[in-house]
């Protein structure tokens, strides 16, 4: 076990224990030394409690996110699969299989299709895959409104910096051809690369959805404990359980992922 899941883990032992004992009336933990360190025991107090709207904003803004996200990754993996065909179609031009006007003009319908995909993959008037809208997108993730997680969009147009196929053809000779399918290969790699990034700032979102979601169920069912400071302080102890559980599944992320969890 490595040390960010063996401290993943312990957080959440000891969160556990502090909510068991707080139940049975043990002393407040908000009290001992360094609790105000802990990303939880802020909201220790009554006042201090972060209400149900609030978490709702956060989770509506999340999942304009994901939504936006997952239009975005996937055009992106159709578009992956039309680069996947253009090469097909230029190996076999080059291998002399086939009538190369007849390739030509299924190479060109390949790339006008990434085209459209890459101009329609839209959600509430965003499009994430055509180079035209802002390069970081920024989302409410606190209840604060003081940390975002961002989206960056891409340009997968036959005609921009991942792709660049725009123009080629396989009407050429040898060297020709040989050309188009370095060209093809370079714009395989590089679209893998940034789906790749896609689908790691999707993971994290998910991942963040998750901690408000059970955030917002410790908070609904804090008014079975009581209405005073006794409510107060399992509804903080809920949140920091919850907020250590999460911390497992990420512990082997990077550490900026993992921050962002506990800025909120």
């Amino acid at each position: 076990m490595n040390a960010g899941s063996l401290a993943a883990l312990m957080a959440q032992e000891q969160a556990a224990a502090n909510r068991a004992a707080a139940a049975e009336g043990a002393p407040d933990p908000t009290t001992q030394p360094g609790a105000a360190s802990d990303p939880a025991v802020v909201y220790a107090g009554a006042a201090d409690a972060p209400s149900l709207s609030g978490i709702l904003a956060v989770t509506d803004s999340l999942n304009r996110a994901a939504s936006i996200s997952d239009v975005g990754i996937s055009a992106g993996q159709a578009i992956a699969g039309l680069v996947s065909v253009l090469r097909d179609k230029a190996v076999a031009a080059q291998g002399g299989a086939g009538d190369p006007q007849a390739l030509d003009a299924d190479y060109q319908g390949a790339l006008a299709t990434i085209d459209q995909l890459a101009n329609s993959a839209s959600f509430q008037g965003v499009t994430m895959l055509d180079g035209g809208s802002d390069p970081n997108l920024s989302f409410k993730a606190d209840l604060a409104g003081e940390t975002t997680i961002s989206l960056a969009s891409q340009d997968f147009t036959t005609d921009g910096p991942v792709l660049g196929l725009a123009g080629t053809n396989l009407l050429g000779g040898a060297d020709d051809l040989q050309s188009v399918l370095t060209q093809i290969d370079a714009a395989s790699t590089s679209l893998a690369g940034r789906l790749a990034d896609m689908n790691a700032r999707s993971d994290q979102i998910q991942t963040h959805l998750g901690l408000v979601s059970q955030m917002q169920s410790a908070l609904s069912g804090a008014g079975t404990a009581g209405d005073g400071a006794d409510g107060a302080r399992l509804q903080a102890l809920a949140v920091q359980q919850a907020l250590a559980a999460q911390t497992g599944p990420v512990a082997n992320q990077a550490p900026q992922a993992l921050l962002s969890l506990f800025r909120s």
